[in-house]
């Protein structure tokens, strides 16, 4: 049965504009007390469109306030993909009267791919550089997202750019003027296809620094499901160095909804958001008048595992909006659309919760060991051939550790984010329940609390 009109799928606490179509987060960036979240845009359709850059700000990166739209295509194209810097001592020559600008950094899509710059002296309202682009297309198709990241050892900014099959690096002195350093991914890349949306982050651990490259995957045909491959090493001043290899591509999260995402610059620990869906069935969704959401914002480390050096996530919620915990006992009720569930045992588990109407919604550990989710029966699947399929429909991946596990659940109206061991294996996966789940049926053993989110 579709859902499509039946009931509001909207989150309450993950991100979704007024209306119509959202996909990549952009710009992400901490700038005078407020996270600024930018994203690609179209506002007259629930589908993929000319994009432009929609605008939100929020002081805890749960509530929202929209903002007009940042950027607009031009006579020289759509406003694809980017990031934007706090330029706090204005070495891009932007700021007036003590003002420090934004600058935003966007591929500009028309006749071939470049990168192009807009600053802001409010944060809200944006001029375009007069002597865009910035860094002109080098004479390929894919040439696109630029992310910005303070680079230590040359002292002064650098940008990481997806470019095919590689990510090319890129410094500057003032923000305006670019020279490239390197290039990584050719050799090294354990999925193949085109890369999109990367991203290069510092993390600390045990009093050293190890880099985390992000790249959004774009597989050959046929190719393996890897949404956002990563990778941890060393960062050399000029480009990315691969220090620390996996045997097999390792997934930022191996659910299908979480796609193009990256971190937070002008941040103290590492702050990261996803768009919270799938290209194969993103335009077909039975949300009516909004298309998209973002995943919630997560706090990345490393952490060590069994098998080496992992990247971990943890969902960002405040505090005071979880509710009291509540054990719970199988067939016990759920009265929220938005909530969270904490598992702790060991061996093989299951949770089903479930609607009035039977379709419901099976997650857990099984015998080998192998953390899943299946949203087979969990809501409506007619809406797209690829949401119905088993492909689409049910997700294993190996855990890292052998032992006891502690699991957190949140489930919002229609988005859902699963993560085990310390973050270190996650799942986003979308699904549209006909009426919210109000029960839950628990085997294995385990301990399950359940507290409301209050929103």
């Amino acid at each position: 049965m579709s859902t499509s009109g039946l009931r509001d799928f909207r989150p309450k606490i993950h991100f979704t504009a007024p209306s119509a179509w959202i996909n990549d987060p952009c710009g992400l960036v901490f700038y005078e007390g407020k996270y600024h979240l930018f994203y690609q845009h179209y506002p007259h359709d629930g589908i993929w469109g000319p994009m432009h850059w929609g605008h939100a700000i929020s002081e805890n990166l749960i509530d929202w306030e929209h903002l007009p739209i940042a950027l607009y295509p031009d006579d020289k194209g759509t406003i694809y993909t980017g990031s934007a810097v706090a330029d706090i001592n204005n070495i891009s020559g932007f700021g007036e009267n003590d003002k420090v600008p934004l600058v935003a950094f966007y591929t500009n899509s028309g006749e071939k791919q470049e990168q192009h710059i807009a600053y802001s002296l409010n944060g809200i309202d944006f001029i375009k550089y007069e002597n865009n682009p910035v860094i002109p297309n080098p004479g390929i198709k894919d040439f696109r997202d630029p992310n910005m990241f303070w680079n230590p050892v040359r002292n002064c900014w650098s940008m990481v750019i997806a470019a095919g099959d590689r990510v090319m690096f890129y410094a500057t002195k003032d923000l305006r003027s670019w020279e490239k350093t390197g290039e990584f991914g050719v050799t090294e890349n354990l999925v193949g296809g085109i890369w999109e949306v990367p991203d290069m982050v510092p993390l600390e651990f045990e009093g050293k620094t190890v880099w985390l490259l992000i790249a959004s995957m774009i597989p050959e045909k046929d190719g393996p499901h890897v949404s956002m491959q990563y990778f941890l090493g060393d960062f050399d001043g000029d480009k990315f160095i691969n220090s620390i290899p996996f045997d097999y591509a390792e997934q930022l999260d191996c659910g299908w909804d979480n796609y193009a995402g990256f971190t937070f610059n002008n941040v103290e620990a590492p702050i990261y958001i996803g768009w919270g869906n799938c290209w194969q069935y993103a335009a077909k969704t039975p949300t009516g008048e909004y298309t998209g959401n973002m995943t919630l914002p997560r706090h990345l480390a490393i952490k060590s595992t069994p098998v080496g050096l992992r990247l971990a996530a943890k969902p960002i919620i405040p505090d005071n909006i979880i509710g009291d915990n509540n054990t719970l006992e199988t067939n016990s009720v759920l009265n929220s659309e938005t909530f969270i569930l904490k598992i702790e045992g060991e061996g093989a588990c299951s949770i089903r919760i479930e609607n009035e109407g039977g379709q419901y919604l099976v997650f857990g550990v099984d015998i080998d060991n192998y953390l899943y989710y299946d949203r087979t029966n969990a809501g409506a699947t007619d809406f797209c051939e690829h949401f119905a399929s088993e492909k689409f429909s049910v997700r294993k991946v190996k855990r890292f550790f052998e032992a006891a596990y502690s699991i957190e659940f949140i489930f919002d109206v229609s988005m859902s984010e699963l993560f085990i061991d310390d973050g270190t294996r996650s799942m986003a996966m979308l699904c549209y329940p006909d009426t919210p789940y109000n029960s839950i049926d628990i085997e294995g053993d385990i301990k399950v609390t359940y507290c409301n989110i209050n929103r």
